[in-house]
C-alpha cells in the first residue's frame, strides 16, 4: 500500500517544488528588474508581472523559495524511505504562510477572503483551472498540498511500522 501512495506523492511534491521555485524566481526577477535578452523569457516575465509577481515582496520570494526547498527535501526523503512528513510540514507552513501573508495585504484579511469564496466554482473544474489567481484556485492548491501531506504521513507511518516489525 505504501508504494501506491508513495510515488504519486513524490511526483506531486516534485511539481510543487518546481512551481514554488519558479514562482520565487519570477517574483525575484520582477523585484530585481532583471531583463533577459531572450524573447521567450521576456514573455514569461511579462505574464508573471501581469499575474501579480510585480506586487510581491522579498518576503514572498523567500517563503516561496523555502517552500520549494522543503517540498524537494520531502520528495527526496520519501524516495529514500525516511521521514518525509516533517519536511513537507515545513514546506506547507512556508507556502501557507506566504498565502496568508498575501491575503493580509488585501483589505479584509484572511477571514474576509475565505468568506468571499464562491463554493459553486468547485463544481466546474475547467473554470477553476482557467485562472490560478482566484482565491478558489489557491484554496484548491492548498487542499492538494494537504492531501499530499496526508499521503506522506501514511507512508511514513507504514514504513516505520514495517521497520519496527523487522527488529531493526
Amino acid at each position: 500500500m505504501a508504494f501506491i501512495l508513495r510515488w504519486p506523492a513524490i511526483l506531486v511534491l516534485l511539481a510543487l517544488a518546481l512551481l514554488s521555485l519558479l514562482g520565487a524566481a519570477a517574483a525575484g526577477a520582477a523585484l530585481g528588474n532583471v531583463n533577459v535578452p531572450f524573447a521567450e523569457v521576456q514573455n514569461v516575465q511579462s505574464s508573471a508581472v501581469e499575474a501579480g509577481a510585480g506586487q510581491q515582496t522579498w518576503l514572498d520570494v523567500g517563503l516561496w523559495a523555502a517552500a520549494g526547498i522543503f517540498f524537494f527535501v520531502a520528495m527526496v526523503r520519501l524516495i529514500r524511505r525516511t521521514q518525509g512528513f516533517w519536511a513537507w510540514l515545513l514546506g506547507f507552513a512556508c507556502y501557507g504562510g506566504r498565502w496568508a501573508w498575501s491575503q493580509q495585504q488585501n483589505d479584509g484579511g484572511v477571514a474576509a477572503t475565505i468568506q468571499s469564496v464562491d463554493w459553486n466554482t468547485y463544481r466546474e473544474p475547467q473554470v477553476l483551472l482557467s485562472d490560478f489567481t482566484t482565491t478558489e484556485a489557491q484554496l484548491a492548491l492548498l487542499g492538494v498540498i494537504l492531501v499530499v501531506g496526508l499521503f506522506a504521513f501514511i507512508v511514513d507511518a507504514v514504513d516505520r511500522a514495517y521497520w519496527d516489525s523487522q527488529g531493526a
